[in-house]
Parts: structure tokens; sequence; C-alpha cells
């Protein structure tokens, strides 16, 4: 398992799904969440290939429209709540006995958020230039899919030379203005949102609770932690 782990997520395939950052604000008017996917999909292969040919004289221009994309599509604090699973939760604020206590989770949160973006951004802006333009199909939505719901699960397939698809699925959800957001991506059903929970887990265990220490040496690096730790934690990312 841990092998098939490594190799989901070694650069060929983090390559890929950087499509992640497809999802940009140009189309959050689009009421359908697969035309969303589909035609900001378009607009990061654009980049893409402009970085090609400019990355050396400008890379700062580059690593800076990846930030504007991940910016637009992600609620990078509710993701970072997300990933610091109990130790962010309202059971664990509501433990607490004192104000002080209170501000510094608050403060923890917004220092992993900080971090967590910066890595998120390092790490996919990067895995860009592996991507060399093969055939990527988004698929309509499922019959029974329900966007009245406000949550959705979109489905893209990233063909590499030999033909072989990639299976990506977007879990989509629509914030309280209207937008389609990512929630979650699942690359060939490997969960990353659950492997970055697992990974503050263990790193919080390590540290032996000092989440600070978690904040100050976290790293955006799924293939490790998975080596570490396949368990699922019990709240699962959906």
């Amino acid at each position: 398992m841990n092998n098939i782990i490594t190799r989901v997520l070694s650069v060929p395939v983090f390559g890929v799904s950087v499509i992640m950052c497809c999802l940009a604000v140009a189309t959050q008017a689009q009421d359908d969440p697969h035309q969303v996917v589909q035609q900001t999909t378009e607009q990061v292969l654009d980049i893409i290939k402009n970085a090609k040919a400019d990355y050396k004289k400008d890379p700062q221009k580059y690593n800076e429209q990846v930030t504007v994309l991940l910016e637009d599509v992600i609620d990078f604090d509710k993701f970072a709540r997300s990933v610091m699973g109990r130790y962010a939760s309202d059971q664990h604020y509501k433990s607490l006995t004192t104000e002080a206590e209170k501000t510094a989770l608050k403060q923890q949160i917004s220092n992993f958020s900080a971090r967590f973006k910066r890595g998120i951004v390092d790490t996919y802006a990067k895995g860009l230039f592996d991507f060399d333009g093969q055939n990527i199909k988004t698929l309509p939505l499922r019959k029974g899919d329900d966007i009245a719901s406000g949550a959705v699960t979109v489905m893209q397939h990233v063909y590499n030379a030999s033909g072989k698809p990639y299976v990506i699925q977007y879990s989509m959800r629509r914030n309280k203005s209207g937008e389609w957001k990512l929630n979650n991506l699942i690359i060939e059903g490997i969960n990353l949102g659950l492997t970055y929970r697992n990974q503050f887990a263990v790193s919080a265990d390590y540290y032996k609770g000092d989440i600070d220490k978690v904040i100050a040496n976290w790293q955006v690096a799924p293939e490790i932690t998975a080596l570490k730790s396949s368990a699922p934690t019990k709240e699962p990312i959906n």
C-alpha cells in the first residue's frame, strides 16, 4: 500500500494533480461545476504554455500566477483547520479555559494557514513544470448528481504519453457567496486532504503535542507521510 501511495504521489502525478489550480475565479459565475473545471483547466494550460518559454526570464511572474489561481479556488483558512483536525476543532476551542489559550489557538490556526498556503503554492507551482500537455478530459456530471445540494464530485481523466488515464476527483462545494470551491482532491484513489491530516497528526505525536513545533516544521510532503502512517483518521475529509 505504501509503495502504491508513493508512486501515485510522485512527481509525474503531482505534475498533473496541480490541475487543482484550474478552478479560478474567472469562471465562478458558471452555475455548473463541470464547466468551472473544464474552462479553467484551459486557463491553466495557457499558463503552463507561457511558463515554458518565459520561466527563466521571469520566474516570479509565473509563481504569482499560480498563487492567484490557488487563492481563488481554496479557502486556505478552512482547509488548514480541517488538516489540523482535533487540534483546531470547535470542541477543542470550547475546552480551553482562558482567553489567553483561545487567543493562542487562533494564532496557531492563522500561522498554520499561512505556512500551509506557502507549501501548497511552492509544491504545485514546481509540479506544473512536469506537466507536458497530454490530453485532459473532464467528464460530465453523473446522472443523479444534485448541483442544488451545493456539493458534487467532478471527475477528470488526465492521459499520459502512453494513453493511460490518471483519474482525478474534484470535491466541489458552493460557498455562501455562491462560488464553487475545491474542498478536496483525490488522485487515483488517494485522498490528499486525508493524507495531509494524517501528516499533521503524525507530526503532533512526534513533537508531543507541541503544535507550534508542528507548524514550524510543516512541509507539504504527503508521499513521506504515507510511508509513516497509512491508517485513516477518525475524521475523513470528504
